[in-house]
């Protein structure tokens, strides 16, 4: 078991792809976006090193801090690109902090990498960002126990493209389009890893 997470701690050292989500939602509009001012930049990377470092540590509010409650949206792409029946949809911010209780209760030793530099794509007005990050993500079970009666740890990769809004000065995220990697995909890049696709735990 160590060298298997030996093995995957060595893949999230390597490159991480700049894989565009490939969605029809686009609340940037291409003839409505303005350059981004470095402190907006600033503001909207600590948002998802907070993201990132609430999950990790699974601290609950430090994660839910990095959203805006009044219009939250999620949308998770079970890997399945063109089909929208087995996506999961909620406008409910109350449902995106069940299921990160339910990864803490059930999951120890998370680590999430994003990419080193999001692309970032902000309005005239300078009040919503469009944010795409690429991620992989590894967490295992607690000692002596199982997960789907297999495997001892997990690891899931895709991409997220983030809706930013700044509220009385203040960015936080407001929807969150997850497109996760089809189990296949998974392997191709990381043959070694037996996956887990993170979107089937929402």
């Amino acid at each position: 078991m160590c060298n298997l997470f030996s093995k995957i701690g060595c893949l999230l050292l390597l490159s991480i792809l700049f894989n565009a989500c490939d969605t029809n939602l686009s609340p940037v509009e291409p003839d409505k976006i303005d350059i981004v001012p470095p402190e907006d930049v600033l503001a909207i990377n600590n948002v998802l090193n907070r993201w990132r470092e609430g999950y990790e540590i699974e601290d609950i509010e430090t994660y839910m801090r990095a959203y805006w409650s009044e219009g939250f949206r999620y949308v998770g792409d079970m890997g399945t690109e063109g089909d929208k029946t087995d996506d999961t949809e909620f406008d409910d911010i109350r449902e995106e902090r069940d299921a990160a209780n339910k990864v803490f209760s059930e999951f120890q030793d998370i680590n999430i990498q994003l990419s080193s530099r999001p692309e970032i794509s902000i309005n005239m007005d300078k009040t919503r960002t469009e944010v795409r990050t690429h991620y992989r993500i590894q967490g295992s079970v607690a000692a002596g126990e199982l997960f789907q009666g297999e495997f001892t740890g997990w690891f899931a990769e895709g991409d997220n493209l983030f809706i930013f809004e700044k509220r009385d000065g203040e960015w936080r995220i407001v929807e969150w389009y997850d497109e996760a990697y089809k189990a296949e995909e998974i392997l191709i890049e990381n043959e070694p890893l037996q996956p887990i696709v993170w979107s089937t735990l929402k």
